[in-house]
């Protein structure tokens, strides 16, 4: 059962409101305090149309800044339209959420996970009335839990300095990771991924995009089981250990008994194996180098 701990969270520094109130522009600023992460073990934030930072640093809080622009195509903004398009917090089963709450915007949970969408057909905004926002966030946070970030629109997402697992997608932009540790996945559809790891990954981790490039870079002691998937691109590497594996043959159950299905990619290992890592595109390539 989900525990709401916060509804209106954008909280006003500033408003800048264009000529006939077709644009307004107001300040986020939002603390998270220690006492409210005492029992939770992961951030999860979630963007939908801008830019979103996330920054781990040695503190002991959450830390939400940024802005939050709403745009009318026809006639005048009023105080029920702005107010209705906020961050809005939630914890549940041990993680904090922040998302973008909205009309059309539909939130549920189930097994533990957020499904978090907008539905276009329900949004009471018509063609002649149509309402346009956006989100440009910046979040600090403490370096050792882990995050789950994503935005989808006209936006970039990069976080950086997170020592303890990263979930990081986009649809229609691109993925930079900087400096990260832990288990890691970074996916977007429209946009290239760029990795940094900070120490050679232990944990297996996976990279995916439709339509663009990904480039790993990790220390030179990298020790991985590495496949690869893309219907037009190929992969790419400066570390000179590599050896080719066997097909990956993997069982599943079947009613009664096992079935046993070949990987549709060649494995290879870099240095003496270890984490696996999983890379998938279909317009693209990969590469994974050394950090200098």
């Amino acid at each position: 059962m989900k525990k709401i701990i916060g509804i209106l969270l954008a909280g006003l520094i500033a408003v800048q409101v264009t000529a006939q109130n077709k644009r307004v522009t107001e300040g986020i600023d939002i603390q998270i305090k220690k006492s409210a992460l005492s029992s939770i073990d992961g951030f999860i934030i979630k963007n939908i149309n801008g830019d979103l930072k996330v920054s781990g640093y040695d503190g002991d809080e959450i830390l939400i800044t940024g802005s939050k622009t709403i745009r009318k195509k026809r006639g005048e903004l009023d105080q029920k339209t702005i107010d209705e398009i906020y961050l809005r917090q939630e914890e549940h089963e041990g993680k904090i959420y922040v998302y973008v709450q909205a009309p059309g915007v539909e939130v549920r949970f189930k097994d533990g996970k957020m499904r978090h969408s907008m539905n276009w057909n329900r949004n009471r905004w018509d063609d002649y009335d149509e309402v346009h926002f956006e989100f440009n966030i910046e979040v600090k946070m403490p370096e050792s839990m882990m995050v789950k970030a994503s935005t989808v629109n006209g936006g970039k997402l990069i976080v950086e300095n997170m020592m303890n697992g990263v979930d990081a997608g986009n649809v229609n932009g691109d993925v930079v990771l900087k400096e990260v540790a832990g288990k890691t996945h970074a996916h977007t559809v429209n946009g290239d991924i760029e990795v940094y790891f900070a120490k050679s990954p232990t944990d297996d981790s996976r990279f995916n995009t439709v339509n663009g490039s990904m480039e790993i870079y990790s220390p030179k002691d990298l020790g991985a089981v590495v496949t690869f998937e893309s219907l037009h691109g190929d992969l790419y590497t400066d570390f000179e250990q590599v050896t080719r594996l066997k097909a990956q043959l993997n069982k599943e159950k079947d009613g009664k008994g096992y079935r046993y299905r070949i990987g549709k990619s060649t494995p290879i290992q870099i240095g003496d194996g270890g984490a696996k890592m999983e890379f998938e595109t279909v317009n693209g390539s990969a590469y994974i180098r050394k950090r200098n």
